[in-house]
Formats: structure tokens, C-alpha cells, sequence
């Protein structure tokens, strides 16, 4: 079984060094980390976890609470699956475990977030949805837990510390591209008038077109499971002259795109689209899809960065964290103008 002592004399320092190594200790050089980590990986040595655990008073474990599972179709969307992906990969680089809480309903999440920190089971949490009111969030503040928000919370913005796109801005900048092409009315629309992320992009929307003096519209529910939403959708489009839609997510606006053809309404030559996330729905089905990437991988490598300063005492204070975003111009907008 290789020993502290066989890692320090392949790496020609001594055992104390290498424990330091091992804490990432500031008062080594990276120079001297680096010949520890490849001496290790040269040996096959693995760090006795549960001594690690003791020295540091750490599971060396992160919780990411997904939203609740109310609603399924939500859950499912791509985003969450991409942005796990990022937070466990760049977990396991340092040596961090991460476990899911999931529950049904959002009293459910919040026992089962309870449940794993009382139990000790992991050092804090990522949680991958901004809700207003919401009591898993509450339980986290009032009990000092430390955790990280994707997302911006309109409540308590300043006493937390999040991770997010400048959604305002986002909407804005659709607003503005698509007016450059010669669109006028534009309609917002959304499957969701609940969330924050909702309430910001659905902002940036309003901003942009009374900016440029267009008129503005509510924005309006596509409920895949009620004729009356969509009823009402197909007859705010046919009469308002509407020529271009922002919708919310990818995975909406080909929902859109699918239910437009049912009207003989042909996207983009009819109907322009610009959406959100440059999910993998964004190039399933032609058109491709004219989307913002919101950049997951920052998103994720950003948030569990934060927790880990959190949880290891190297943040004492809130931050908010905004990561860039870039427009991928596809196949959904019509240029008006040619």
C-alpha cells in the first residue's frame, strides 16, 4: 500500500510537505503541489478519505437541488442534465463527491434537503432554480447552510450569493436584433409566468421595445395542455400582425415551431423565433434554431467554484457572478428588410 512517505520520496520532499500539499496549503509553491499531485499519480496513491474528513471537518461532498419535480417537463429540459455534468466533473478534480436532491413537491425538497445536512452527508448546496417565497431557500439562510443560487433571486438579492446571464440584457438584445431586420411586433412568450428567470427575460423584453418606441404585448402562456391558451396564443399572432416571437427556451420554441405549422404558419418565412439556451433541441429539427448560449459550462464551473470558497472559508461575503452569454444566429429569423 503506497504511504505519504513513498509520494515524498518520489516527488524528493518530505512527509509534511506533502500532507500540505494534500490540504492545498498556501505556504507551498504551486511548482512544489505540482511535483506531489504527479508523484501520486505516478505511485497509484489515494488520500485516506476519512482522515481527510477529520482534518478538515468536511464531508467533501455538494448537494444540487434540482426543482421540484411538480413539474416534469421542466425537469427534464436539457439544461439541468448539462449544467450536473459540468458541477460533477469539475467536482471530482478536487476531490468532491456530488449528490442530487429531488422531491415531488417543494415541501418534500426542502425535507430532503434538510435530511442531508442534518446527516451530515454533504457541506452545502447548488441549487438550480430561482423561485419568489421559495422555502428551501429560506431553510438555507436561516440555518447558515452554505449554497449557491443559478439563477437571480428577486428576493434577498444582496444576502446571497448567486450565478447567472444578465437575462434582462439577453431579452433586450433579441429586442434590438430583431428590430434591426425590420420586426416591429414582437411577442414574448413563455410556458412558465412564474419563475424569476421569467420575470427577468420577460423585463428585458419590455425594456428593449419601449426603448425603441414598439409597441409592447403581455406575454403570453403556451400551455401545451390547455386549448384555451392555445387558442388564445394562434388569435394573438394572426391579430396582431405579429412577425417575430422570443420564447423562452429552446425546448419551448419548438413546440412553437410545431404547433405554427398545424396554422400554416412557417417559421421563418411567416414567423421569426429567437430563443434561450442553445440546448441540443437548438439543431434537432430545421429550422435550426436562432438561440443565446448561456454558457453551462461557466454557469456550473462558477457556481460549485463559489460553494467550495464558501464551505473552505475562503468567502466571507455574498457575490454575484454574471456570465457572459453569445447570440448563435441560425435559421428562425427572417430579415424583413431584404
Amino acid at each position: 500500500m503506497v504511504t505519504i512517505k513513498d509520494v515524498a520520496e518520489r516527488a524528493g520532499v518530505n512527509a509534511s510537505t506533502v500532507s500540505r500539499a494534500l490540504k492545498d496549503s498556501s505556504t507551498i509553491s504551486q511548482k512544489t503541489k505540482d511535483k506531489v499531485k504527479k508523484a501520486m499519480q505516478e505511485l497509484g496513491y489515494v488520500p485516506n478519505v476519512a482522515a481527510k474528513m477529520l482534518a478538515s471537518g468536511l464531508t467533501h461532498a455538494v448537494g444540487v437541488i434540482f426543482p421540484p419535480l411538480s413539474n416534469e417537463e421542466r425537469v427534464t429540459h436539457p439544461f439541468f442534465m448539462e449544467i450536473l455534468t459540468v458541477i460533477n466533473d469539475e467536482a471530482k478534480k478536487r476531490d468532491f463527491t456530488v449528490s442530487i436532491a429531488t422531491g415531488g413537491s417543494v415541501e418534500e425538497l426542502k425535507e430532503q434537503v434538510q435530511l442531508m445536512y442534518r446527516q451530515r452527508l454533504v457541506d452545502g448546496f447548488i441549487v438550480l432554480y430561482s423561485e419568489s417565497h421559495d422555502p428551501v431557500r429560506h431553510y438555507l439562510m436561516e440555518n447558515n447552510i452554505p449554497f449557491v443560487i443559478v439563477g437571480q433571486p428577486e428576493e434577498f438579492e444582496n444576502e446571497v450569493t448567486f450565478v447567472d446571464n444578465d437575462n434582462q440584457l439577453m431579452s433586450k438584445t433579441a429586442v434590438d436584433y430583431l428590430n434591426q431586420r425590420g420586426h416591429e411586433n414582437i411577442l414574448f412568450v413563455t410556458d412558465d409566468l412564474q419563475s424569476e428567470i421569467f420575470s427577468e427575460r420577460y423585463i428585458g423584453y419590455l425594456k428593449g421595445v419601449n426603448k425603441l418606441g414598439l409597441k409592447s404585448s403581455e406575454a403570453i402562456l403556451f400551455d401545451r395542455t390547455d386549448a384555451e391558451s392555445l387558442q388564445l396564443f394562434i388569435e394573438t399572432i394572426q391579430e396582431n400582425s405579429i412577425t417575430a416571437l422570443i420564447v423562452i427556451d429552446d425546448m419551448l420554441a419548438l413546440r412553437v415551431m410545431q404547433f405554427l405549422s398545424f396554422y400554416g404558419i412557417k417559421v421563418p418565412d411567416d414567423a421569426s423565433i429567437v430563443s434561450f439556451n442553445n440546448s441540443v433541441y437548438a439543431k434537432i429539427m430545421h429550422p435550426y434554431l436562432t438561440t443565446f448560449d448561456i454558457n453551462v459550462k461557466s454557469l456550473g464551473r462558477s457556481s460549485l467554484m463559489r460553494l467550495l470558497d464558501m464551505v473552505e472559508k475562503r468567502m466571507l461575503h455574498t457575490e454575484r457572478v454574471i456570465i457572459p452569454f453569445l447570440l448563435k444566429e441560425r435559421e428562425t429569423v427572417r430579415n424583413l428588410l431584404k
